[in-house]
């Protein structure tokens, strides 16, 4: 996320952390500390989460391939030779004995006084006893040791998220159960909303799986950087740390696996949501670096960085429900990336994932997120698990519908979402939530697209757009499915809509200019052409006009829609057929600025045939386009689905209806839609109202030897799903 216009809180920052697990070849999903007795035995009954996981979780279970809730033993030391934050120089682990005989060292965490702690997953059911605390591979002397042992069993979870080895750029559980991440943000907690645990049940309830959680300084999430108190360099305060315990247990009660943030761009920039002002690495504040792009090269930093993540692994590894470690939220904007220092960043992200990787025997996923700035040949990305970005377009549906970029396809990774909305993050009703969830489940087949705002799901009871996406994953057997294929299908309908398109790229040079517009939409490249028309200013990022090539079977009437204006201000030309129709001028303000609606849409016509329209900013500073319209350019029915050879899935929306208001009626449109060849056999048909979550119609259709058939919708003011799936083939049946 992270764009200028946010709200004051994203002046703030947080430091940086990482966890280091403590359990070798551990694959359980949920653990739970406080559910274990007096006595050290473990109780089977913690949490499953109920949706987008193999609905036959415990028949494909298999010995070895599951976790049980963690076990806790603490103890307390008297004398240690250093700092007790100083794994290199105090060097704390207990000796756990496995059922089968073997044993695991784990590392042990300080918790204040005396007292150390020590965390570990099991693997298999059995006795597990501490066979010995060591203390820089010496017997330690502990005292208090309690509990020494545990009596483990139950149903195993599925275990920790890894990449599947099957295919590169799914994710999976560790018995092999498929994990699609759903959810959105709850990165710290706001003003007037609960807390991230209780956010966390109400994600539970209607299904999500996945949140990401930063270690924000303001909100005293932050292990070295606490507001309004002093934090020695290297040190780590516990009551911070007290508080993760709460939030990682949290996500295990309710079936959550999170990506914890380490890092924030504004810790370490000076004119993006800056906090380097307030950073206590900063020698006006007493710390050590002259310039915020010194975090990647330091010494000093990258040791103190290197004891943090050892102690957030050896308190918080063993947990399944840490879904990765992300070392920077939006690094594209730190100081030193503005300043091209790219190889260093890219240095510093390998060192950092090498260190977990050596000290995390969990093997927790690693990555890191960027706006699409940071090109996805960018060495940064190499050190990397998945591939994360961050979208904030106008229309998140447009952008969403052409799916994951090209040249990110080509690293072979998972890639998804990880922050959206609108651009102007209101969305109080949320269309752009509920437009942007479905575009992206029918294109994005790693992860759905994770939204950002929190503070506006909660106050205006969102969830419901979750409840139906969730169920409609589960009823479907979507996730189930492999080789499926996107696909935009055509649907035949009598009645025409407004063709509404909007480029979704950020702040940066168009790689492409020009476009064939279709009644279908948009090519999906234009989801990348930069929002951002440029001038004068930047005219190297944008040296040739936007030129969308149009075929109008009648004349029509279109406009264009600035919702942002830079401060130094800007002109806009509309042409067609290299004539100028239209030109807005936008003056001068003190900042950027929003024109008001009447001001910031130009309007054009385009007689019957074919067009080409260009739009051009010969002003001084950049224009940001919402929208472009064809008035009754396209037929009123879009279909984006995946489909595969005995199975489709699809999304269809009206385009009169889709922008609507919450309040309005839009009217309805029916068509049909050709389905692509399938295996022959008796499949069953569902239609999914999205927003009430429920079946809107369901029939049993044949398709026979040339594989073709026809669906017909049912009315759709707004938007339906469907799932078309084999019940069973012509072979089947033969047998």
């Amino acid at each position: 996320m992270m764009r200028i216009q946010r709200w004051f809180w994203w002046l703030c920052g947080l430091f940086p952390g990482v966890l280091l697990g403590v359990c070798a070849g551990c694959g359980g999903a949920d653990f739970g500390g406080l559910q274990q007795s007096l006595s050290g035995d473990i109780a089977p009954g913690y949490n499953t989460p109920i949706a987008l996981q193999n609905r036959n979780t415990g028949a494909r279970l298999l010995p070895g391939q599951g976790c049980y809730p963690m076990i806790e033993t603490s103890f307390q030391l008297a004398k240690v030779p250093g700092d007790p934050f100083d794994f290199e120089k105090v060097n704390v682990q207990v000796v756990f004995q496995r059922p089968d005989g073997g044993t695991v060292s784990v590392p042990a965490f300080y918790d204040g006084d005396q007292t150390w702690r020590a965390r570990y997953t099991p693997i298999a059911p059995g006795r597990y006893i501490v066979q010995k605390v060591l203390l820089n591979g010496q017997i330690a002397h502990e005292t208090n040791l309690n509990p020494t042992q545990w009596n483990v069993s139950g149903t195993p979870e599925p275990g920790f998220i890894r990449i599947n080895p099957a295919d590169p750029t799914r994710f999976v559980f560790d018995n092999g159960n498929t994990y699609y991440p759903v959810g959105n943000n709850e990165a710290w907690p706001s003003p007037n909303l609960p807390d991230i645990p209780a956010l966390f049940a109400k994600m539970h309830a209607v299904g999500e799986n996945w949140s990401r959680v930063w270690m924000a300084h303001w909100a005293h999430q932050n292990l070295d950087w606490v507001p309004g108190s002093k934090v020695a360099p290297g040190d780590i305060d516990l009551d911070v740390a007290r508080r993760w315990d709460k939030i990682v247990e949290a996500a295990q009660q309710n079936g959550i696996y999170f990506q914890m943030v380490l890092q924030h761009h504004g810790q370490y920039s000076s004119n993006v949501n800056p906090n380097w002002d307030e950073n206590p690495y900063n020698v006006k504040n007493g710390g050590f670096l002259q310039a915020p792009d010194d975090f990647f090269t330091n010494p000093q930093a990258i040791e103190d960085t290197k004891r943090k993540l050892y102690y957030i692994l050896a308190r918080w590894g063993y947990s399944p429900n840490i879904m990765a470690f992300e070392l920077f939220n939006e690094v594209q904007f730190t100081d030193a990336y503005q300043h091209k220092h790219e190889a260093a960043i890219a240095q510093w992200h390998r060192e950092m994932a090498d260190f977990l990787r050596r000290y995390d025997i969990n093997h927790h996923l690693i990555t890191t997120s960027s706006a699409p700035d940071v090109p996805y040949d960018s060495p940064i990305w190499q050190s990397m698990d998945y591939i994360q970005v961050h979208t904030y377009p106008p229309d998140p549906l447009t952008t969403l519908a052409a799916g994951p970029p090209a040249q990110a396809l080509k690293l072979n990774k998972p890639i998804f979402v990880g922050e959206f909305g609108p651009a102007t993050l209101t969305d109080s009703d949320g269309l752009a939530l509920h437009n942007g969830l479905w575009a992206g489940l029918m294109r994005w087949p790693s992860g759905a697209p994770e939204y950002w705002s929190w503070d506006i799901i909660e106050p205006h009871d969102l969830y419901g757009n979750y409840a139906a996406a969730t169920a409609f994953l589960n009823a479907s057997e979507l996730l189930e499915q492999r080789g499926l294929q996107p696909a935009t299908l055509s649907v035949e309908t009598q009645q025409h809509a407004d063709l509404v398109i909007a480029p979704g790229g950020g702040f940066e040079p168009a790689k492409q200019s020009t476009f064939t517009i279709s009644p279908e939409g948009a090519p999906a490249a234009f989801g990348a052409y930069p929002s951002y028309l440029q001038g004068q200013f930047h005219r190297d990022m944008m040296p040739e006009p936007l030129t969308l090539q149009v075929n109008c079977a009648t004349p029509i009437k279109g406009e264009v829609q600035i919702d942002r204006v830079a401060k130094a201000g800007a002109t806009l030309q509309i042409g067609v057929d290299g004539q100028v129709v239209a030109t807005r001028t936008f003056g001068a303000e003190n900042n950027d600025y929003t024109p008001e609606a009447q001001q910031g849409t130009l309007s054009f016509d385009l007689p019957a045939g074919q067009h080409t329209l260009t739009l051009q900013n010969t002003g001084l500073d950049w224009v940001r386009i919402h929208r472009v319209v064809l008035e009754n350019y396209a037929l009123a029915l879009q279909c984006l689905a995946r489909v595969g050879k005995n199975y489709v899935v699809g999304w269809v929306y009206n385009r009169s209806g889709i922008y609507a208001p919450a309040d309005a009626q839009p009217k309805p449109a029916r068509g049909q839609i050709a389905l692509p060849t399938l295996t022959p056999g008796t499949y069953h048909l569902v239609w999914w109202d999205t927003r009430a979550s429920k079946v809107v119609a369901e029939s049993t259709l044949t398709v026979v030897d040339h594989g073709k058939v026809t669906i017909t919708t049912p009315p759709v003011s707004r938007d339906v799903a469907f799932y078309f799936i084999v019940s069973h083939t012509v072979a089947q049946k033969a047998k």
